[in-house]
């Protein structure tokens, strides 16, 4: 397949998201690049040059020997030794767009909420941001997640082009042999807009209404359907919009101990 780029800030759902790396690695062979991403403390331009300077190569140094003891705690050695790390002081937005247009990989992993993730917010703003932008199929994780690629649920809109196509999705299946449920995500047409006015008309007595694709009803859904198949991956082939909106109107709980969402970049053009 490529390289797999994972991002870790140390938070749980990023620690997940290294974990459901090394899982695929083990399945394919590929490479991870695992990328930390730190920033200096603000107030800096008050200072000279060579304060600042200091303070550069300080932070470079603590944060490459942060990661490393965090490997060697948490990863055998042969394990830790077989992962690339890659440490800037960049914005991680930045950082990782930078990464995916310099280097060929095939799959971006990144956690849901970061350290710095706002309170109640389910999404953080890195992982909205490439949920629309990455260039490269994101896997997103939350801080229960285990993937483990043993099964997807696969829900898509027929009409949804992306800009890699399927052609990530068919190595990662091909490779992992992996068991596929397909969900077709169809959206109200005028035939089923004509037929479920019919049903209102028989149902006048009662409250009807018809089922939506959308929001936290659209999540609660995908996320039911991926237990009821003890699928521990939902690929969403679809414009994303709906699922974000929806997951974060719903609870921590609702989303941490579910699957993890693989998320298939649209064309630039569909937003």
């Amino acid at each position: 397949m490529g390289n797999l780029l994972a991002s870790i800030d140390y938070s749980p759902a990023s620690i997940r998201a290294l974990e459901a790396s090394l899982r695929l690695r083990q399945l394919t062979g590929d490479r991870v690049v695992l990328y930390h991403a730190y920033q200096l403390p603000k107030g800096l331009p008050f200072l000279s040059a060579h304060v600042i300077e200091g303070m550069e190569v300080e932070a470079q140094r603590a944060a490459q020997e942060r990661l490393r003891r965090f490997l060697s705690e948490t990863l055998p050695p042969t394990e830790a030794r077989r992962i690339r790390i890659i440490i800037q002081r960049e914005f991680l937005t930045e950082g990782l767009s930078q990464q995916l247009r310099a280097r060929r990989y095939s799959l971006l992993a990144l956690g849901a909420r970061g350290e710095s993730t706002e309170d109640g917010e389910r999404i953080g703003f890195h992982a909205r941001h490439f949920v629309y932008h990455s260039s490269v199929p994101l896997l997103l994780t939350f801080p229960k997640t285990e993937v483990r690629w043993q099964r997807l649920l696969f829900a898509y809109e027929p009409t949804f082009r992306s800009s890699v196509g399927l052609r990530t999705l068919r190595q990662i299946i091909q490779k992992l042999s992996l068991p596929v449920v397909g969900l077709p995500l169809l959206k109200m047409n005028p035939t089923a807009d004509r037929f479920h006015k019919s049903i209102l008309k028989a149902t006048r007595a009662s409250h009807y209404q018809p089922l939506r694709w959308e929001g936290s009803h659209l999540v609660r859904l995908l996320i039911q359907a991926a237990r009821s198949y003890q699928a521990d991956v939902i690929g969403f082939y679809a414009h994303p919009q709906e699922v974000i909106t929806g997951m974060q109107a719903l609870s921590e709980a609702e989303l941490e101990e579910g699957a993890g969402w693989l998320f298939f970049p649209p064309l630039s053009d569909e937003g």
